[in-house]
């Protein structure tokens, strides 16, 4: 058995042919391989590295996956191993001189094991290294939690900087990951630990992402919960006067839970509870109108709403009896979705919305459409299934762009299906409708 101490804090020791570290006399951890092995006409390639752990990862991590190409006695591997932990601790543990998940463990050890010299790089290696921008190294400091050591003043060094990177690019990155995400993350820890700097700054930071209006960005700020930092009053502000109306819009839409009770022979009743205000559901900024995303979605482009949804499930009842007169305001709106809410009628001035290509009011309870739909010259899709109409107006053949209608499960009059046939045969309508 051999041993090397390279300080009064760390010795390596040649075990059964292992190399294994001890921290102030403790086991800490064995080597798993050594040498980064870059053929010579690839040095070039090489010449940009910054540390042990990108160029690691420029060969693939070909250490650990082909170990066998290599037989290096277990000696020489063994004082390999000493001379980069004596490099490491003559450069005060710079941590891009050793991997990043072996250089932080040893230090956060020898932290603990009471080194004064660790102790003060300590905080200062884990901010370099997120300031870095170098993602692996990024990612390994907050799963393994070291983000944690870092106080306000550490951490406003590396969320300023990485701020005005991110806000020169005006948010648009090609992947929200750690290193992108960084300055959102360390806000959200200091508003988290009670600053309200921070906590200002965050919402000023959502705000601006919002407006973007890329859709991935707008899925970060919800995947990540962001979005729960601003109030509805904030939120709807950043849409001007068509956030306005779909703000009226989102407080009278009546939300229930379908819950089931046993009555007194045990038998299982379904019953509509109103929801409370915790469990109420908003409008929610989305890339389209998709009905798996949520249950009320709107989408805004070039500073105007341009698409609403609200629709029900077997567990959630959102009600919309009447829509709001206001809505019809929304003239660049190209989409709207009203399904199963219990409509009762479509606006009699619907042809306001001068931009709608898709009207879908399926599962409601609509029993007449009033022929100012026919003044919808960009229509393009009517879904009108499951309802209780008898028939529509003829003026639907004007529309010279109507592409589909869906009409399944209406008591429609034969005058009114032989109408829609007529227009399936004679304007290459795409008809979705029951048999007689």
């Amino acid at each position: 058995m051999k041993d090397f101490k390279v300080n009064d804090y760390i010795t390596l020791s040649l075990e059964e042919g292992k190399t294994v570290i001890y921290i102030a006399g403790e086991k800490f951890q064995q080597c798993k391989f050594l040498l980064i092995t870059i053929p010579i006409e690839n040095v070039t390639n090489f010449a940009d590295i910054e540390s042990v752990d990108e160029a690691a990862e420029r060969l693939d991590y070909s250490l650990e996956y082909n170990q066998t190409y290599y037989e290096i006695p277990p000696e020489t591997e063994f004082w390999g191993h000493c001379s980069n932990l004596q490099v490491w601790v003559e450069n005060d543990y710079d941590t891009r001189i050793l991997k990043s998940d072996l250089a932080f463990p040893i230090l956060k050890r020898l932290v603990d094991a009471g080194n004064l010299k660790a102790e003060r790089v300590f905080k200062d290696e884990i901010a370099k290294r997120l300031s870095s921008g170098y993602q692996n190294v990024i990612e390994f400091l907050f799963e393994e939690e070291y983000i944690k050591y870092l106080g306000n003043k550490e951490l406003w060094k590396v969320i300023i900087p990485s701020l005005e990177k991110l806000r020169k690019k005006n948010y648009q990155v090609r992947w929200w990951v750690y290193n992108t995400e960084l300055p959102l993350l360390l806000l959200r820890r200091l508003v988290d630990i009670g600053d309200p700097q921070a906590y200002h700054l965050l919402k000023e930071v959502i705000i601006e992402i919002l407006q973007t209006g890329n859709g991935m960005n707008i899925g970060m700020l919800y995947d990540g919960e962001y979005i729960n930092l601003l109030s509805r009053d904030e939120f709807w502000r950043v849409f001007g006067k068509d956030g306005a109306i779909l703000k009226e819009f989102e407080i009278q839409i009546r939300q229930y839970k379908i819950i089931t009770i046993k009555n007194s022979n045990g038998i299982a009743l379904m019953k509509k509870r109103k929801k409370t205000n915790e469990e109420s559901s908003y409008f929610n900024l989305s890339n389209g109108i998709y009905i798996n995303q949520s249950h009320m979605v709107f989408t805004y482009e070039n500073g105007h709403i341009t698409g609403i949804g609200v629709w029900s499930d077997d567990k959630d009842i959102f009600e919309v009896s009447l829509l709001p007169s206001e809505v019809v305001h929304l003239t660049h709106l190209k989409e709207l979705t009203l399904s199963n809410v219990n409509l009762k009628r479509v606006p009699l001035d619907i042809d306001n919305l001068k931009s709608l290509k898709s009207l879908s009011l399926s599962h409601n309870l609509i029993s007449a459409v009033p022929k100012k739909i026919c003044r919808l010259e960009l229509l393009k899709y009517l879904g009108i299934g499951w309802n209780k109409i008898t028939s529509l107006p003829k003026c639907l053949k004007n529309l010279s762009l109507l592409q589909e209608i869906h009409i399944f499960h209406n008591p429609l009059n034969k005058r009114t299906r032989d109408f829609l046939k007529g227009l399936e045969r004679d304007k290459e309508v795409i008809l979705h409708l029951d048999s007689p």
